[in-house]
This record gives structure tokens, C-alpha cells and sequence, in this order.
């Protein structure tokens, strides 16, 4: 078997019957669907046994007495999982042509790819006007093969090489009943030398948070934040103000906000528009923001000292600016250095 797609679910019918459907679809490589059903209510149940009895060969179902929580359930599924690759799926989603496939091409062309997310409309909504299929296609067109590599994987759609879960084993279950076991889990496949990616090519739209918003979305997010940063580091976030790149952008600033980001630290890189394009590795956390050469000066420091999320270090490459940010210290508290 190639790959395992292990989807929890806890009610939500319509919705799930909409995942399901598009799963077998659009899903073209050998696989199998492991879903296991979280004491969910009849009409729901109902449903799933139809499921598993129109496929027998392809669904196996696992009925819980209690719900468990998503973390729980997909540590259930993994443990009876056996093939190359586990896919933990929300059933919140729907899958377009060709998107395991393609995540799977990504994850066997690179051995230190261990854990790959498909792209996403992460919270926006359908453009009016285009079918499903047409918004997966322009989002994917010419991206075959493609990847951009991330710090934190999203567990909506969370493709695992079995050689990892063999090396760092289950999710976390502290995390019960969900949120941040998917970042814990990538975290620990970076310490065994892997790396999570963004699959380019692949497209999966994610109706976000309808798994949990009955049971409250906000408790449950912050009992689970306290615990991952108990174990982990908070992130930091690194601000580099380039003045004049042409002259002072070198390879040791591109190692450096790359070796930022690989660390989970968020790394933000300000430019005037007229600035030519500058190299850098192709991470998630890594932005490039470009101002208007008129008011350069004003934007970044309005930025500095009005950002909800405050930058816990700035590199600037003028001295200039440096003394004006060591001169506000106070408000954006900041580490200040010259590159």
C-alpha cells in the first residue's frame, strides 16, 4: 500500500461526505482511507458505515465509544497504518486532481523531505465566478515538482514518510484533543534531519476550524499553545532593513535569515521598490517587503514601532538608521545591530 490517509470525525456529515467524495475523486495512487469515527451522532454514522460498505477494499473504519480528540484518533490510525506514507486529512477539506500524488512525488524526490503540506487557500474564500476546479488548477498550474519549505506544517492535510514516524514515532497526545501536535511533530522530525515542505503542485482547500467550532475554538487553542511552549521556544521575529542591497546584500545575510527561518523564527526583509530582486532560500518564513522609495524612511520605521507582533531583533545596513531605531528602543524593544 502506498499511502494511508487517516481522516478523525466527529459529526459534520455534509461536510465530511464532500471530503470523502473528493478523495476518491481525485486520488489516483494506491491507497487506503482510515477513518476513525469519534462517537460521532447517527446520521453520521450512518453515513460512514454506507461508506465502508460500498468500499470495502478501500476504507477501513474504526467506530470510537467516546470522542477522544483528533490527536488521539490519528495516533489510532497510524498505529494500524503499515504503508510508505500516513496522510492525516481534516474532514474539513477538499482535495483537487492529483493532490496526493503529486505530494508524494515531492516527498520520494528528496530523502530530507519528511513531511509535506499540499498548497491551500488558508482561510481565504473561493473567487467568485470559478468552479473548484479551476481555482485548484491556477493555483497549481506549472508547479509540478515545486516546493517551498516551512518551519510549521499544517496538520489539515499532513503527508508523513514512514521512515520518520518509525524514527520519532506518534503525535504528541499532551496535545489532546488538537492544535500545535502538528508543529510539535515537525519540530521533532527537524531534530531526526528532516525537513517539511509546501507541495507547489498540489491544492487543497480547507473549510478552516468547522471540526472544532462547536467545541470552542479559543480554550482549546490555548491549552495547547501553553503546552508546546512549555517544550519549545517561542519564535522570534527578525527584521532586516536593506537600504542599498546592490552593496551590501551578501551570502553570509542569506545564510543567515535562512538559518533564522529554519529555526521557526519569522524573518522580514524591507526594500525600497527600486531595489534589484536580492537571492534567498525559498522558506515560508521568510517575507520580502518593498516600499516606495519616497517614503521608505517613514513606512519601515511606522512599521517597527506599530507592529502588533514586535521584532525581537533588527540588522540594518545604514548607520543612519540604526541610531534612530537605538533612539526608539523604548517603544519597538528591539535588539539594534549594524551589518
Amino acid at each position: 500500500m502506498k499511502c494511508d490517509i487517516v481522516i478523525p470525525v466527529w459529526n459534520n456529515k455534509e461536510v465530511t461526505q464532500r471530503c470523502l467524495e473528493s478523495i476518491f475523486d481525485n486520488t489516483h495512487c494506491e491507497y487506503r482511507l482510515i477513518i476513525i469515527d469519534n462517537a460521532s451522532d447517527a446520521s453520521t454514522r450512518q453515513y460512514l458505515d454506507q461508506v465502508k460498505l460500498s468500499r470495502p477494499d478501500k476504507v477501513l473504519l474504526i467506530a470510537n465509544e467516546e470522542n477522544v480528540g483528533f490527536t488521539k484518533a490519528v495516533n489510532q490510525g497510524i498505529k494500524v497504518s503499515s504503508s510508505d506514507y500516513v496522510c492525516i486529512n481534516n474532514n474539513d477539506i477538499i482535495v483537487s486532481d492529483g493532490w496526493l500524488e503529486e505530494m508524494i512525488y515531492v516527498a520520494e524526490g528528496h530523502s530530507d523531505i519528511g513531511i509535506v503540506n499540499p498548497s491551500s487557500n488558508f482561510g481565504k474564500r473561493k473567487p467568485w465566478g470559478k468552479t473548484f476546479k479551476q481555482y485548484a488548477n491556477s493555483r497549481t498550474f506549472g508547479k509540478h515538482g515545486q516546493y517551498s519549505e516551512t518551519a510549521s506544517p499544517v496538520g489539515f492535510c499532513y503527508l508523513i514518510k514512514r521512515e520518520v514516524i518509525d524514527k520519532i514515532g506518534l503525535l504528541d497526545e499532551g496535545y489532546s484533543p488538537g492544535y500545535f501536535e502538528d508543529t510539535d511533530y515537525a519540530l521533532r522530525a527537524k531534530a531526526a534531519g528532516y525537513k517539511s515542505v509546501f507541495a507547489n503542485g498540489a491544492f487543497v482547500f480547507h473549510l478552516e476550524r468547522a471540526s472544532f467550532k462547536k467545541r470552542g475554538f479559543n480554550p482549546l487553542f490555548k491549552q495547547s499553545e501553553e503546552r508546546f511552549y512549555s517544550l519549545h521556544k517561542r519564535p522570534r521575529r527578525i527584521l532586516y532593513v536593506l537600504v542599498d542591497p546592490a552593496v551590501t546584500f551578501s551570502q553570509r545575510i542569506k545564510e543567515d535569515s535562512y538559518n533564522f527561518a529554519k529555526d521557526a523564527n519569522w524573518v522580514s526583509i524591507f526594500l525600497k521598490r527600486s531595489a534589484p530582486n536580492i537571492e534567498l532560500y525559498n522558506h515560508t518564513y521568510i517575507r520580502v517587503f518593498r516600499f516606495a522609495d519616497i517614503f521608505f524612511n517613514i513606512a519601515v520605521i511606522w512599521k517597527v514601532l506599530f507592529k502588533k507582533k514586535k521584532f525581537s531583533k533588527i540588522l540594518v545596513d545604514n548607520e543612519g538608521f540604526a541610531q534612530r531605531f537605538r533612539m526608539l528602543k523604548r517603544y519597538h524593544k528591539a535588539q539594534v545591530e549594524v551589518l
